[in-house]
């Protein structure tokens, strides 16, 4: 309960931000609800032109998970590429980066659908996809975690799709806090 007052009063606060112009402040005030991953929620946005002229909540969710799903597709392909050089006789990578690339393919599927669910403002269909995807990335990280010499293949990429993800889903979720509030 008291996650959603936190919550509800930060919207309040990017709410007059946006009554009042600011969209820097907008840009700032919505990142810093990410916790953790303020800096790398900024750094996404202002590396998006359209983030300039968003003045919404809503717009800054839509351009974190647009920027989401491409970065989980562009490792996908990475991750396709990496198995093609992996040796046959390397059986346990071999089995890591293929159970990754089913995850990734499953990951891009449910961030495809968490985009077309925040076109919709169904937020919390938005919610429930980013979790599955999250998941997905955790299920690629856990089945490489044994293999020796090599639990770290994907480490890194993963790291950066699970924070992407993560800031995606706080904003969702603040969406969806916001949205059940006004509803009668």
């Amino acid at each position: 309960m008291a996650s959603y007052h936190y919550h509800h009063h930060h919207l309040l606060i990017i709410i007059f931000l946006f009554i009042s112009g600011g969209n820097a402040d907008l840009l700032h005030s919505t990142c810093k609800l990410t916790g953790v991953h303020n800096d790398l929620c900024l750094q996404i946005l202002t590396a998006n032109p359209k983030s300039k002229t968003v003045d919404d909540p809503h717009g800054l969710a839509s351009i974190i998970l647009k920027a989401t799903e491409k970065t989980v597709t562009s490792t996908g392909e990475e991750i396709i590429r990496l198995a093609e050089r992996t040796p046959a006789q390397e059986d346990d990578l071999l089995q890591c980066i293929q159970d990754c690339e089913e995850e990734y393919e499953d990951a891009v599927q449910q961030l495809e659908q968490s985009r077309l669910s925040m076109d919709e403002k169904e937020y919390h269909e938005v919610v429930m996809f980013i979790e599955a995807a999250m998941g997905d990335v955790k299920a690629c990280q856990e089945s490489c975690v044994l293999v020796p010499g090599h639990k770290n293949v994907l480490t890194k990429q993963n790291k950066n799709v699970s924070q992407m993800c993560s800031i995606a889903l706080t904003l969702a979720k603040m969406l969806q806090a916001e949205k059940e509030h006004h509803q009668p």
